[in-house]
């Protein structure tokens, strides 16, 4: 989180926003530091990182703020140096002199200090021993199932690890048979023809050499495991795997009217590879039609676009997952969108994700098998389709949202633009339909050049005003300024900011190249 700038973003002494939460933590400290300061750093770098403003009081009945300021700002300043390399008191260092800003308002003054989340590999970073992570309540001493988590994401490769007492009995060979036939139809490699189902498998890497043992025999690894494996034997190393696709017939409904779940009867042997296949169509079928062609009654870029989306954030819900993890990988169709949930926070930031700077995979040899067969075709490239569909087809942004405290990553990927779905939840006239046309297409306004864009179709100028206002009253848009410098924007989420400067360092990249 940014450097909060109180001249511009706070009215008075005693406040009520930007209010605390995931990413912002306000304290008192007149000579001291705060006895909860470090736990609130810890969780913060344990997490999705934060600001900590040293210098406000909380009132948490009136849900207020109040600016206090830091009496001692030198000597509170070195207290959180000294401490920070102090490995008695923090596991590591993680702040450095640009993270720590000294600011003033109303002749109070306060230091602002930002906590960059730590690299999933270098976590958990700890308070006297004790991990925390950051909750919507607050700061949480970790549990066994986070501290965990941390544990198994120091490793680089998971899912490369070979099993004991497993072998091709534990795999349903039919899957195995149907990605063979994959790779004779997408290869030019006659191996794979006539290679027995052994042989095969010790050349995809899903059964590997043991080197660490005398008789150096092949073994299974968890990766081909969760890829080929029967139920009953994946949950034998995964207990909670589950797998679970539901499509609905409004983006409201509760009852679903498709379904494909690990453990149903229809599907008592479901694994990663046959999930996959089961639910790519019926996600692509979920394209709607009324999308199909375009104004030369051709198919558009629309039905390819989002087809590879679904395409692209199944198969990254697949390879990313944390198995271990207590939820289900669980892919979602409603009219208005596709939603792809699994276990495990991601690697990289969602910046990287979305701008493909970056794949750090959590589990290496599933990624593989989906690779060989061309169904992941170039890493990092998830993000930026998926990103890509939306913009060239003027939908709503996609998301990425990370639940840290059940530790579970969701992207949805929208299947309509904002006034179509404005319109389904306040059901919207041809001025206001026009009002967030506009704004969709220019990302701020002035009211006088949107009034001269509508000429007089939708009556007088206090009329249209009315029209402007019912918009923000119902928290769609949002004035900033006043008078006449006022100009009018979306009201954002932090996911769709996240978004919305994404775009811009793309359309920035375009113009210097």
């Amino acid at each position: 989180m940014d450097f909060i700038n109180f001249e511009t973003e706070v009215n008075s002494i005693t406040f009520s926003s930007p209010a605390e939460g995931l990413e912002l933590e306000y304290k008192t400290s007149s000579f001291r530091l705060p006895n909860s300061f470090w736990e609130t750093v810890s969780s913060f770098a344990n997490t999705a990182g934060g600001l900590i403003v040293l210098g406000v009081s909380e009132n948490k009945e009136a849900h207020t703020y109040t600016i206090v300021g830091v009496d001692d700002i030198e000597g509170v300043r070195q207290s959180l140096f000294n401490d920070n390399n102090n490995p008695s008191c923090i596991s590591k260092p993680v702040i450095t002199d640009q993270d720590v800003r000294i600011t003033a308002y109303r002749g109070k003054r306060l230091i602002q200090i930002q906590i960059h989340p730590e690299q999933y590999n270098l976590r958990p970073v700890k308070y006297r021993d004790i991990a925390y992570v950051r909750t919507d309540d607050g700061d949480r001493k970790a549990t066994e199932d986070q501290l965990q988590y941390f544990l198994i994401e120091q490793q680089r490769n998971i899912d490369t690890e070979l099993l004991n007492n497993f072998d091709i009995s534990d795999l349903n060979l039919k899957t195995v048979k149907q990605y063979q036939d994959e790779l004779v139809e997408r290869t030019t490699f006659e191996n794979y023809q006539t290679q027995d189902v052994q042989e095969l498998l010790n050349d995809l890497g899903v059964c590997r050499r043991d080197r660490t043992s005398s008789e150096r025999k092949y073994k299974l690894c968890k990766g081909g495991l969760l890829f080929f494996g029967k139920l009953n034997s994946i949950m034998d190393v995964y207990p909670r795997f589950q797998l679970d696709y539901r499509k609905y017939n409004s983006d409201k409904a509760e009852d679903w009217i498709d379904r494909v779940s690990s453990g149903d009867l229809n599907f008592p042997d479901l694994n990663i590879f046959s999930f996959y296949k089961l639910v790519l169509p019926k996600l692509q079928s979920g394209v709607p039609d009324k999308y199909l062609q375009d104004n030369n009654l051709t198919r558009g870029s629309y039905f390819a676009d989002l087809q590879l989306a679904a395409k692209e954030a199944l198969v990254n819900a697949l390879m990313h997952a944390y198995y271990n993890g207590q939820t289900a990988i669980k892919i979602i169709d409603r009219p208005s969108y596709f939603e792809f949930s699994n276990p495990g926070q991601m690697r990289v930031s969602e910046e990287s994700f979305l701008r493909g700077q970056d794949s750090v995979t959590r589990n290496d040899e599933v990624a593989m098998l989906f690779r060989k067969v061309g169904i992941s075709e170039k890493a990092a490239s998830g993000g930026p389709r998926i990103l890509l569909a939306a913009t060239r087809n003027h939908l709503l942004d996609p998301e990425v949202i990370v639940d840290y405290e059940r530790n579970v990553t969701t992207i949805r990927v929208w299947k309509v633009d904002v006034v179509s779905y404005i319109d389904s939840e306040i059901k919207l006239d041809e001025a206001e339909k026009f009002i967030i046309d506009y704004l969709n297409e220019h990302g701020v306004f002035k009211f006088k050049d949107i009034f001269d864009a509508a000429g007089s179709q939708f009556g007088s100028e206090s009329t249209f005003r009315k029209k402007l206002q019912y918009l923000i009253d119902e928290d769609i848009i949002l004035v900033e300024g006043k008078g006449r410098s006022s100009r009018y924007v979306f009201v954002r989420t932090e996911e769709q900011m996240r978004v919305d400067r994404v775009k811009m360092v793309k359309e920035l990249e375009k113009k210097l190249l």
